[in-house]
């Protein structure tokens, strides 16, 4: 245990980690990591996970919502009173956010950086609209002082309605996609938990092909980048795009793949949702097949692409991203 104490080797540990995806189902949940994911046939192996690192059993996983912020997870269920908590579960810790009895919605967990070592971590979302009030009021929650701190939003505009659910964290901010209703173009807006402001980040180097249906999914690239993934919906065509390193000033987007459509399920429409990660040049998405709502695992490159069930009895499910870290939960 000592050296879970040790912040040279928890970061160590986290800096060679692989990502995998975290999986919770019905009745079974599951960490399932990727084995020789440079190989000619890379496979998954799936740990299920012990009652222990489960917060609660009966999930509702419609309502469930679970969120990677670097090293820690924010979970999220609505059907259980807004129950939320930030997350390690190959620690085997949750701790349940004190919300002194508000309706306040999770969207998703950041922090702000105080030096090289601590970081103050923070949760953006929103309350439950009164009916006597004309817009939903968003805050931010500090999970060290169990404080809310009020945002104004700029022209009384909704944004988070757009990214509630599909968003992302890099650096500890968020990103997500939003269209212009103007230009009616896609683009990256972001929130900075630092200043506490919403703001647009930067044109996709795509957009939809002319149908609504056309999948967009934004997703961390290498730790400090962002990727994106462009299906097509008519021919299932799959592009990925990656950027430099991020900054602000100029943020440039590289194709990276094409890839083969041939038993690639369509992502619109997925009733559990769907994850994916790149790692080299290899797709690794979650989601479920083309003719039943059984979960799977694809691996997706040029020469290959492979289908592997999670398990066949599972009904309900949630997923997500994630890189498993022996960071405790604060």
């Amino acid at each position: 245990m000592s050296l879970f104490n040790d912040k040279s080797f928890v970061n160590d540990h986290f800096s060679r980690s692989r990502p995998g995806f975290l999986f919770l189902g019905s009745p079974k949940n599951y960490s399932i990591d990727i084995i020789n994911p440079n190989s000619n046939d890379p496979t998954t192996q799936s740990s299920e996970l012990p009652l222990s690192a489960m917060p609660y059993q009966d999930l509702h996983y419609r309502c469930t919502t679970i969120k990677a912020c670097d090293e820690l997870l924010l979970f999220n269920n609505r059907y259980l009173n807004g129950l939320s908590g930030l997350w390690n579960p190959w620690l085997s810790q949750f701790k349940l956010i004190k919300k002194d009895g508000a309706h306040f919605n999770c969207c998703r967990l950041g922090y702000e950086i105080i030096d090289r070592t601590n970081k103050v971590y923070k949760i953006l979302g929103y309350f439950d609209p009164d009916p006597e009030e004309e817009y939903t009021r968003v805050a931010v929650y500090e999970c060290a002082s169990h404080v809310f701190k009020h945002i104004d939003l700029p022209e009384n505009k909704w944004f988070m309605s757009e990214g509630v659910r599909d968003n992302v964290s890099l650096n500890g901010n968020l990103y997500w996609l939003s269209l212009d209703a103007e230009t009616d173009e896609y683009f990256i807006r972001s929130f900075d938990f630092s200043v506490g402001t919403f703001k647009p980040f930067c044109l996709l180097p795509c957009q939809k092909d002319g149908d609504y249906r056309d999948e967009l999914l934004l997703q961390v690239f290498k730790e400090d980048r962002f990727s994106l993934l462009k299906q097509n919906y008519l021919t299932r065509k799959i592009e990925i795009w990656v950027t430099n390193t991020i900054d602000e000033e100029e943020v440039v987007w590289t194709k990276m793949m094409n890839l083969p459509t041939t038993n690639f399920p369509r992502l619109f429409g997925q009733f559990y949702g769907k994850s994916y990660f790149i790692y080299d040049k290899t797709l690794f998405v979650c989601c479920c097949e083309n003719s039943t709502s059984v979960p799977c695992i694809y691996i997706v490159r040029e020469d290959l692409c492979k289908q592997i069930h999670i398990d066949s009895g599972i009904f309900q499910c949630c997923h997500c991203v994630y890189t498993p870290s022996l960071f405790p939960v604060p």
